[in-house]
């Protein structure tokens, strides 16, 4: 019987001691990206035993306890990293009695908690918008020789094509375009290719906003087309005075003097975007040859042939020979024949 009591009498003590360590005080701290639970007054240590546990989040550090084990100390701290929307630590003492209960929203980064109850409260965060502004400020192009590319229509940022017109010879363009929104980016298709001549070549930007808005900008550059002209359309020679150039032949032969080593030539393009090539100007033989060869925008070549022809003796100028040109030895002789020639003749008549 004696027994009997006392266990009745010691189940109450522990009744007791478990009641009056409810004025313990805990409370939630957030650290960084991690809160801070701690608890302080915890009575009757010796007597009572008090178990930690917290839901939602995972143990960093902790002095005093730990996440669902044993408390060693009255006073007391473990910090948790959240896994969830919402961290939860109760104590709770030997007979399952809740004496400490403490809740705070992890989503937000505060909450207000109290005993056995758990109440909430959620801050509300502004959050800016993104910009939808993928609109380009102006947009300019230049050619390869830094001339500038006049765009049709004028540029204006709700105008998403535009034209333009360059010359057989640009053969490439640089493109200089501007946002009006610095969050915003582009990327630029087409810029650094070649144009082809005689066809319509495309550029095309695109700009894509913070918030992921999209707008394309056009621009179709046409080339003129390449000329086909490999011609002269004028052609002397220094050396050779009665040379006479004619549009629609190629080959001549010219005649120099034998002290020619070269010709001096001037030309003139039927087109001034053709361009001349010369060979064989040199050392000249008779029998050589000078070759011009013209080359037009889009390839096509002509070559024109002159075939030399030196003079190889002193040219007479009259094959007429006079008295006066002959030697007076020559002359004197001559007289000397003529008159035995006629005394010959008078003496076979007077036979």
């Amino acid at each position: 019987m004696r027994k009997f009591f006392g266990c009745v009498i010691l189940t109450f003590i522990f009744m007791f001691a478990g009641m009056i360590s409810a004025d313990a005080g805990s409370s939630f701290e957030k650290v960084g990206d991690n809160y801070k639970f701690s608890w302080d007054g915890l009575t009757d240590m010796e007597h009572v035993t008090y178990t930690l546990s917290c839901t939602g989040g995972s143990s960093v550090e902790s002095s005093g306890g730990n996440n669902n084990g044993l408390v060693s100390s009255a006073s007391g701290y473990v910090v948790l990293k959240p896994s969830e929307n919402s961290l939860t630590c109760k104590i709770t003492n030997s007979n399952g009695a809740v004496v400490e209960q403490k809740s705070v929203s992890t989503s937000t980064g505060g909450g207000t908690t109290s005993k056995q109850n758990t109440t909430t409260t959620t801050t509300t965060t502004t959050t800016v918008p993104r910009s939808s502004n993928a609109n380009l400020a102006s947009i300019n192009i230049t050619t390869n020789d830094d001339e500038a590319v006049t765009l049709s229509p004028s540029f204006s940022a709700n105008v998403y094509t535009y034209q333009a017109n360059v010359a057989s010879t640009v053969r490439t363009v640089n493109v200089d375009a501007r946002l009006e929104d610095s969050r915003a980016n582009m990327i630029v298709n087409g810029a650094d290719d070649e144009l082809v001549a005689g066809e319509n070549n495309e550029i095309t930007i695109t700009v894509t906003a913070e918030d992921g808005t999209k707008k394309a900008y056009t621009i179709n550059i046409t080339r003129e087309a390449l000329t086909a002209d490999a011609t002269l359309s004028d052609l002397t020679i220094e050396e050779c005075e009665d040379f006479e150039f004619q549009e629609d032949k190629f080959t001549y032969n010219v005649k120099i003097g034998r002290n020619v080593d070269s010709l001096t030539l001037e030309y003139t393009l039927s087109d001034e975007n053709a361009t001349v090539e010369i060979d064989g100007n040199e050392n000249l033989k008779n029998g050589s040859k000078v070759r011009i060869t013209v080359t037009a925008e889009d390839g096509t070549k002509r070559v024109y042939t002159l075939n030399i022809q030196k003079e190889t003796t002193t040219t007479k100028k009259n094959n007429t020979v006079t008295v006066e040109d002959k030697n007076p030895l020559i002359i004197m002789g001559l007289s000397v024949i003529a008159f035995g020639f006629v005394g010959g003749i008078i003496y076979v008549i007077k036979r």
